[in-house]
């Protein structure tokens, strides 16, 4: 299958589509019936998608386009669901992280207090417990949906993210358990046109297979997630992301202030208590903020000792240590060599 033909599938109408778009028929979707299946419905008459369901199924016997994508040797790594067109879903939630993509069209989203459209390019880190619906009103609207397990996001995303990126923080969040039940960040990917065509990689292999597919897949996520995090966001203004994205913040201004930040400055300026911070810092990284800001400072100190001619003690100072008999002390503490030995090895 070639590009061009990806693309056709990806408008196709399916049986079910045809009807509702002829007739007005709002037979349910695809979503609803899987729904029905694998979840449960809830006295207040919202569906709960436990994390089960993302176990991979056994082998179809159809194949067609979209069978093979719903019944990929792949869904260990990620489950992937394209939305059905014109009917509005039932209000649901998941007990597992999601992102949804716009390829083409919008997505008029619901939730029990607000309503949003996601435009065309914008994706939605939805966290675990946040319920909503979704409506495609028109044939245009091509939406796409990455479901994501636990353990995967631990031992592969995480691991390859900046600790101070905004979806690391997000991720973190939900991998701690700090649930929050109406919890999204909106990625604006806008004019991007790396996204389409990452898009349409990811789906291609995830539906035919290859000898390197879940290298592939594996590298086209990754490259996912750093595209998202160029692009400007809005998140819902809760007390529990506006910590997230603080913290988000704080950790960043840590990594490019290294040199001069300070506890009490970071709290001054986000208007937590130092104390608080140090906290939060040790929750999410498992580090105290003096031990992360000395692993920040050496990871500069390392980088300029490979990659630049300056003496030792200038390379010191402009990291931030005062002290060369605890700068010394720590480099060794920490790489087991002197400053010099680690330049030269």
């Amino acid at each position: 299958m070639n590009r061009e033909q990806l693309i056709h599938e990806f408008y196709h109408l399916t049986d079910t589509e045809k009807e509702r778009l002829e007739t007005a028929n709002t037979a349910p979707s695809s979503y609803y019936q899987f729904l029905e299946k694998n979840g449960y419905l809830e006295k207040n008459g919202i569906y709960h998608m436990p994390s089960i369901f993302l176990s991979a199924p056994a082998p179809k016997t159809e194949y067609s386009f979209w069978n093979r994508v719903d019944y990929s040797p792949y869904q260990s790594l990620f489950r992937l669901k394209k939305a059905s067109r014109f009917v509005k879903e039932p209000l649901s939630y998941a007990d597992f992280l999601s992102i949804r993509y716009v390829y083409s069209g919008e997505d008029r989203i619901t939730t029990p207090s607000t309503d949003f459209t996601l435009g065309q390019n914008d994706l939605c880190l939805m966290n675990a417990g946040f319920v909503c619906s979704q409506y495609l009103k028109q044939k245009e609207d091509i939406v796409f949906t990455f479901m994501f397990e636990k353990d995967y996001l631990v031992k592969n995303v995480i691991r390859n993210q900046r600790e101070s990126s905004i979806i690391t923080r997000f991720i973190y969040d939900y991998v701690l358990a700090s649930k929050n039940p109406n919890n999204y960040i909106i990625f604006h990917g806008k004019d991007s046109d790396k996204l389409p065509r990452l898009l349409e990689d990811i789906v291609m292999e995830y539906a035919h297979p290859t000898s390197m597919g879940e290298l592939l897949l594996e590298a086209y996520l990754q490259i996912l997630l750093v595209e998202m995090t160029h692009f400007e966001y809005e998140f819902e203004k809760t007390k529990n992301s506006l910590q997230t994205i603080h913290f988000a913040e704080i950790l960043q201004e840590i990594e490019d202030s290294y040199a001069t930040v300070s506890l009490s400055g970071l709290a001054k300026k986000y208007g937590y208590n130092p104390d608080y911070i140090s906290r939060r810092i040790q929750k999410i990284t498992g580090k105290s903020y003096k031990d992360h800001l000395l692993e920040t400072r050496m990871g500069k100190v390392c980088q300029l000792l490979k990659n630049s001619s300056l003496p030792i003690q200038e390379i010191m100072i402009q990291c931030g240590f005062t002290s060369e008999t605890y700068f010394y002390k720590k480099f060794k503490e920490l790489f087991h060599m002197t400053p010099h030995a680690y330049r030269k090895q």
